[in-house]
């Protein structure tokens, strides 16, 4: 009995060591590619043209518990980590219609390049065109999504590149804001909901509070708390020096939960034909509770 006991205790350790130890793989197709650990998806990159937008879900912990959510039922067209312009010369480029799952202007996905790497790294370049149906694009862009290898402390970044050639001449718009509402537009981040009672927001500037902090001028935005799993977690999205209007209103919504660096918070923005506009951001999936000496120094290290 008592072998038995032994033996048990054994490969139970076994087990749990193996389970500790990382077994990644890739899961690819024409139109997603996926990092896997022990089977269960870290991240996901999503780029079919037969949906609205391309987006990027889950976002999960090495463990593969989920932190973002896609298409809830409060707001259909949030899609995890995504990028969608509010309005384009007065035509709505975010919200859909229930019925057939598009927005009045479209975002086009029209090429899209996958690559991966032994390290487990990888990059997805995007082509995608923004037009009213039926017509020319106003403008193109030229997506790259570049994502570390895990660190051996438990995380990884992904490096978002977009670089928007102006067709025509543009006006990008958003709903005007107000202390609760409107501002939104461009990167955005949705988390479940169940995340709202014991998840954190924290802020460059020290903020903690989404209402608080909410249409202020921040390098960085954090949201953290306990993970599906149990374990501590978080997201946080770096606003790199060199975008426009740096650093930008951010939008926060704790009832959602969701935020964004958003562009035109301040104002609408306009482009002429020929005009080209590069955005950089980093957003870091950590294990842990938000830190905001750790959080300073790697936006630092992003911005170098």
């Amino acid at each position: 009995m008592k072998k038995l006991i032994v033996m048990l205790a054994v490969f139970g350790a076994l087990a749990t060591a193996r389970a500790a130890t990382p077994e990644f793989s890739w899961q690819q197709s024409a139109t997603n590619l996926a990092l896997l650990n022990h089977g269960k998806v870290v991240w996901q990159a999503v780029f079919d043209p037969a949906q609205p937008k391309a987006y990027v879900h889950p976002l999960a912990t090495l463990d593969g518990a989920e932190l973002t959510v896609r298409s809830p039922a409060d707001h259909l067209w949030h899609r995890g980590l995504w990028w969608s312009w509010k309005y384009i010369n007065h035509t709505n480029y975010w919200e859909e219609n229930k019925k057939t799952g598009l927005s009045a202007g479209r975002t086009d996905i029209t090429a899209a390049r996958p690559s991966v790497s032994k390290d487990f790294s990888a990059r997805v370049e995007l082509d995608l065109s923004y037009h009213v149906p039926g017509q020319p694009p106003v403008m193109t862009e030229q997506r790259v999504l570049q994502f570390s290898a895990p660190t051996a402390a438990g995380g990884y970044h992904l490096d978002w590149t977009a670089t928007f050639k102006i067709l025509q001449h543009v006006e990008l718009e958003r709903t005007p804001p107000t202390k609760t509402s409107g501002g939104y537009a461009g990167l955005s981040l949705r988390f479940p909901r169940a995340f709202v009672p014991t998840w954190k927001f924290l802020t460059s500037d020290g903020k903690t509070v989404a209402a608080e902090a909410n249409g202020g001028k921040l390098q960085w935005v954090d949201f953290s708390g306990p993970a599906p799993d149990g374990a501590p977690a978080g997201i946080a999205i770096f606003d790199h020096p060199s975008n426009l209007r740096h650093p930008n209103n951010w939008y926060l919504n704790q009832s959602h939960p969701f935020f964004s660096p958003a562009l035109v918070y301040s104002a609408p923005m306009e482009c002429k034909a020929g005009d080209e506009l590069k955005l950089r951001y980093r957003i870091m999936v950590h294990p842990g509770a938000g830190d905001a000496a750790k959080l300073g120094a790697a936006f630092e290290e992003f911005s170098k």
